[in-house]
């Protein structure tokens, strides 16, 4: 049962949130963020708990495609992630984005075993992005994505723990933005954050309708 008042503290946190906030791209962390806090009864648990009281090491595997122009997205989301699983996770370590980054650079590798090993890393979360778009034709936004989740437990070599397929993430769902309506690097600093969010909550607690007004976020 729904606690009592939970509902229109909802309410009007996001009304603040959307009246208040200067910057796109952070009303939807922001309403995350404050309906996980508020904990209005209806939470849901981690979908998987084996990141709990681990070093996690977060490796976001970019797209094949040679004509992937979206460069800096897999580091972004990795980036994301990171930040978002050290904020709301339950006693993980979480290793630094820049160790990774250096790691990448050095080797010029993208063997996440390996790298696990190399940060001593107790778990890999892998994170497959087999496609990032973010143009529906050439004068409209409309976030394209496809992700794989992998967890790979370095303690027993590298074995596979958890996956799970997200397949395509869209945003916004139900309709594009016009170009002329904000900037190519503003609309991806929303979906990365969009994809990043989808990501991370299979790993903490997290309140299931914090998307409920996406659309209306992303045509701000």
């Amino acid at each position: 049962m729904e606690r009592p008042g939970s509902r229109a503290a909802w309410l009007s946190l996001s009304l603040a949130l959307l009246t208040l906030l200067p910057s796109a791209g952070c009303l939807h962390l922001l309403l995350a963020t404050g309906i996980y806090m508020l904990q209005g009864g209806n939470l849901v648990p981690a979908e998987c708990d084996a990141l709990e009281g681990k070093r996690v090491v977060v490796f976001c595997q970019p797209p094949a495609s040679y004509e992937f122009r979206h460069a800096g997205a897999s580091r972004a989301i990795a980036f994301r992630v990171s930040e978002l699983l050290e904020m709301h996770g339950a006693d993980m370590d979480i290793v630094p984005q820049r160790q990774v980054d250096n790691w990448i650079d050095e080797n010029d590798s993208d063997d996440f075993k390996e790298l696990g090993k190399a940060v001593k890393a107790d778990m890999v979360v892998h994170i497959d992005l087999a496609h990032f778009e973010l143009f529906k034709g050439k004068t409209v936004y409309q976030g394209n994505a496809d992700v794989t989740l992998s967890v790979h437990d370095m303690e027993d070599n590298g074995r596979l723990v958890w996956d799970k397929p997200l397949g395509e993430v869209l945003f916004p769902v139900h309709s594009g933005i016009a170009v002329q309506d904000k900037t190519e690097a503003n609309f991806q600093r929303e979906f990365v954050e969009v994809v990043s969010t989808e990501i991370a909550t299979n790993f903490y607690p997290h309140d299931p309708h914090a998307d409920f007004a996406i659309d209306a976020i992303a045509n701000r």
